[in-house]
């Protein structure tokens, strides 16, 4: 049996526009599909920022609560000017960031919020070790454009940098790569 958000072809706007004007039962399933659609995203950008499953699930459900505020009639709407990703990763990031800095205040010996943000990113431990090596925003730039596939329009978006900024980024961080695996492959390091 194929449950029906699969085989919802409309896109994302249009759901989003259904669950602005549609009526309650129709915003319920559009907003149902969008969630199914996107909450391996929502959960693999959480994790990467928490390295924590169980922060991991709450920032899942904070960020699609937070879209759902968005809509009537509690909120105005929810205009898409990009894809529903470029909402959903600043989100679902910030939240497992913020997550992450209050678990850690618990922990015996907790890192001072501060140093954790100038930590290297948690993404680096669930990573290749090359790519551990390269700086948080670079790390962010190739995962965005590589394992979640996001235009590099659409990156400029989500992290609110200009679009020379992510190319610059993401060539830096190519490079970096690739000088380094060359060193590997020849030198063994």
């Amino acid at each position: 049996m194929v449950r029906s958000f699969l085989k919802d072809r409309r896109t994302d706007r249009q759901l989003v526009e259904v669950c602005n004007n549609g009526g309650r039962k129709d915003a319920t399933k559009a907003f149902e599909t969008l969630y199914r659609r996107h909450k391996d995203y929502v959960l693999r950008i959480a994790f990467r920022f928490s390295n924590d499953h169980d922060i991991a699930l709450d920032v899942l459900q904070e960020t699609f609560v937070y879209v759902l505020r968005k809509f009537p009639p509690p909120g105005p709407g929810l205009e898409l000017t990009a894809q529903l990703t470029t909402l959903l990763y600043p989100v679902a990031k910030n939240l497992a960031i913020s997550a992450t800095r209050k678990t850690e205040r618990f922990k015996p010996g907790a890192v001072d919020p501060d140093e954790l943000a100038a930590a290297p990113s948690p993404a680096a431990l669930n990573v290749d070790p090359l790519l551990a090596e390269l700086s948080p925003q670079h790390q962010e730039v190739i995962q965005l454009r590589c394992v979640d596939d996001m235009s590099l329009q659409d990156i400029a978006s989500a992290l609110e940098v200009p679009l020379g900024t992510v190319k610059s980024r993401l060539h830096q961080a190519i490079k970096q790569l690739k000088n380094k695996d060359i060193s590997r492959k020849f030198f063994g390091r």
